[in-house]
């Protein structure tokens, strides 16, 4: 790969409190969806914003879903689409938490708000059964050329279990869904010492307090390990290529991605292997010519010397050779100062056909966490 990444652009997207991204490109708009908190944590909103020119100017923020009678709120990632027909599809969760359980008590809806006027407007429906007990939205969702959708989700199909990466399959353009199939488990994945240790559980949350977005030193955990956000994209050939975030699989304290790939459109997965570098809510993309990029969330514990940061590197067709990643910048010029202060990149087409943009939360030591969008340039 002689070409190379640069930074042609950036700006805000929308102010604090923005983060976990989702984004698709109409011909008329670039559409950005994002949650108020993190994680779940109580209060929280889905928020859809609009831009007609590229990214300069945004619409003000929408409110697509609040937290239904029972719930403490509610949360989306990456996973929205536009199909074929103009539809979009904007997966979110429904989240209940316990008192006094901290996240083992924290219980997950699985829904899909619908958008037929190109994200001016979005119907939500009730809730998804598709018999999976903690169903976590996250990878955006494929249309196959056959009309065939498949939404990637991670959790626990069963209470007692680690987490598990699964596909669901649609053949009604999103009105029924069941689990496909399993991309990657491992039943004795556990992580352990100081970076679970000082992660927030959670244990003080009840139904009626906030997480502080602007907290800096915010940092939630959940003890419970495995395979959690994936991202699936179909390759030039046609196959399907997983990565995915975990959380101890295989013994691996050090949050190395890992990757699995489908021959018969998602039927069945190779076993997962791990790739050379690791780091958190990863995003696949497939360029005109081929090519992969993947953005992420770098891993940088405290006292580790890795500087926080969300990243983007360039792949071959194949997604088996990875190139050395640039850093996206924040548009005010600052560095995240600590992991979680950025992150949940999502990516749409750009204005040219050798650019993409990059939507991604940063971090405002005055407000908090909120949106930012870069332009990334292939370079020959």
């Amino acid at each position: 790969m002689a070409a190379a990444l640069s930074i042609t652009g950036s700006g805000v997207v929308a102010s604090a409190p923005a983060m976990f991204s989702a984004a698709v490109r109409s011909p008329e708009a670039i559409v950005v969806a994002f949650s108020t908190v993190a994680d779940g944590w109580p209060g929280g909103e889905v928020r859809v914003v609009r831009s007609f020119d590229g990214g300069r100017e945004w619409t003000a923020p929408v409110t697509v879903a609040r937290p239904r009678e029972g719930e403490a709120s509610v949360l989306g990632a990456l996973g929205m689409v536009r199909l074929t027909d103009g539809t979009i599809l904007l997966p979110y969760n429904g989240v209940h938490w316990t008192p006094g359980m901290g996240t083992a008590g924290r219980r997950l809806s699985l829904n899909l708000a619908r958008s037929r006027d190109g994200g001016e407007s979005f119907e939500t429906g009730d809730p998804i059964d598709v018999d999976f007990f903690w169903p976590a939205v996250y990878g955006q969702i494929l249309e196959l050329d056959d009309g065939e959708l498949l939404w990637p989700i991670w959790g626990r199909q069963t209470e007692s279990e680690k987490w598990r990466a699964v596909v669901l399959s649609s053949t009604s353009a999103g009105s029924e869904w069941r689990v496909k199939s399993t991309i990657a488990f491992d039943a004795h994945a556990r992580l352990h010492g100081t970076y679970v240790e000082t992660g927030d559980t959670g244990a003080e949350v009840g139904a009626d307090t906030q997480e502080s977005t602007h907290d800096p030193s915010f940092r939630p955990h959940d003890p419970t390990d495995g395979v959690t956000e994936t991202t699936v994209c179909e390759l030039a050939d046609g196959s399907l290529l997983a990565v995915m975030r975990q959380q101890g699989v295989g013994g691996d304290q050090a949050l190395t991605f890992i990757t699995s790939r489908s021959l018969d459109r998602g039927e069945t997965w190779s076993d997962y292997e791990p790739l050379a570098f690791s780091g958190m809510s990863p995003a696949l993309w497939r360029l005109p010519d081929g090519q992969l990029l993947l953005a992420s969330r770098r891993h940088a514990p405290e006292e580790s010397g890795i500087e926080p940061g969300v990243e983007v590197r360039l792949g071959t067709a194949d997604g088996k050779h990875w190139e050395s990643p640039i850093t996206l910048e924040q548009p005010d010029g600052r560095r995240p100062a600590s992991e979680y202060q950025c992150g949940y990149p999502a990516i749409v087409p750009g204005g040219t056909p050798d650019a993409v943009l990059v939507v991604f939360y940063g971090f405002d030591e005055d407000t908090g966490r909120y949106l930012a969008w870069n332009e990334i340039t292939l370079r020959p």
